[in-house]
């Protein structure tokens, strides 16, 4: 990434040299083409679309790392130089409008860039570098406009094939906070449920029945189960406790096809976000998936159960969602396990079972 910044720095002083501060797209483009030219190994084509030059340096759209570098030394310049000028509002909001206009060209420009790359381990710092420099803006967005997950997806499309920036957007909303549930979950969350269900009423406690000789995928599970009995749905949610497990996971043979899981009727009720295992816990083949169905979106999930469940999690803040009214208790224990304390109206049964853990310590 140093190197091409320092590649691009070099061409653009040339350029500027040549042309000027507002050099022809034309030349911008030959620029372009050079570069490719000259070391084949940046080239990037977007699903065999373009020439492999476009990302630095696009004439239908006018963005691109030469265009970025372009913009960010006209910012620099004095009155006299510049070739627009913008209107003169009042002493006092001149210079904030103008750093404000500049400062969402720049992230429109990094957003662009974004979309153009693929994931690979050349393009990863860049991916890395331009989700950092468009937070901000993503998330007053995704704040105000409350768009849905597709639009988020369609703008920010790197979460689909690069869930871990889930992982980083998290750490930066909750102050760094990224690696708690995993941590926290199965090596102590997990025993102190497990002994507080033993002391609840008998069918309670004969779920964890066998848990030793469950796998970890298995015991999680069991857990998950077991919270649905002590955070049960709230009346009006149309929900009985037997089936509010499947609002959070549910199971699919291997080999069912994505397509079928959006049309499948039963899926109907489920209008939040939730895991699929296609496949059973046991099955060394199983895979979790993310499934939006009202969005039609998917995110398959590396690892276990537990990181399919905390990436889950991180979807519903990122994306800002409204957890499911049949899990609301649950989803807001899980805010306990990440300490994060947005939703202050914690609820009775919640208030309990944590006090319950916290006395089994």
């Amino acid at each position: 990434m140093e190197s091409r910044r320092l590649l691009v720095k070099v061409c653009i002083s040339h350029l500027v040299e040549k042309h000027g501060f507002y050099p022809p797209s034309a030349e911008k483009v030959v620029l372009a083409k050079n570069i490719i030219a000259t070391f084949p190994s940046l080239r990037v084509q977007i699903e065999g679309k373009g020439d492999g030059f476009e990302h630095f340096y696009d004439p239908s759209s006018h963005c691109g790392f030469l265009e970025m570098r372009l913009r960010n030394i006209r910012r620099k310049l004095e009155a006299g130089q510049r070739r627009y000028t913008k209107r003169k509002i009042s002493c006092n909001t001149e210079s904030g409008l103008e750093q404000d206009q500049g400062d969402s060209s720049v992230t429109s420009e990094w957003i662009t860039l974004m979309k153009r790359l693929r994931p690979s381990a050349e393009n990863t710092p860049s991916i890395k570098s331009a989700m950092e420099k468009t937070y901000a803006m993503r998330r007053s967005w995704i704040s105000k406009e409350s768009p849905t997950v597709a639009e988020i997806f369609n703008e920010y499309p790197r979460f689909l094939d690069m869930p871990s920036l889930m992982d980083l957007e998290f750490g930066k909303m909750t102050d760094g906070k990224t690696d708690l549930f995993i941590r926290r979950w199965e090596a102590s969350i997990i025993p102190k449920l497990k002994a507080v269900a033993a002391m609840e009423k008998s069918d309670v406690a004969a779920l964890t029945a066998g848990m030793e000789d469950q796998t970890d995928d298995g015991k999680c599970y069991t857990m998950l189960v077991v919270l649905t009995h002590l955070l049960p749905p709230l009346p009006g949610s149309r929900c009985s406790v037997k089936s509010a497990i499947s609002f959070l996971l549910d199971f699919a043979p291997p080999g069912t096809s994505i397509a079928s899981l959006f049309s499948n009727p039963e899926m109907a009720s489920k209008t939040q976000p939730l895991l699929i295992c296609m496949g059973n816990l046991k099955s060394i083949t199983r895979q979790y998936i993310i499934i939006a169905r009202n969005d039609k979106v998917t995110v398959p999930v590396d690892g276990g159960l537990t990181c399919a469940l905390d990436k889950l999690f991180k979807l519903y803040w990122v994306c800002n969602l409204a957890y499911p009214p049949q899990l609301s208790s649950v989803f807001t224990f899980f805010e306990y396990i990440y300490d994060v304390t947005i939703s202050t109206n914690r609820r009775a049964k919640v208030l309990e079972l944590i006090s319950k853990l916290q006395a089994s310590q």
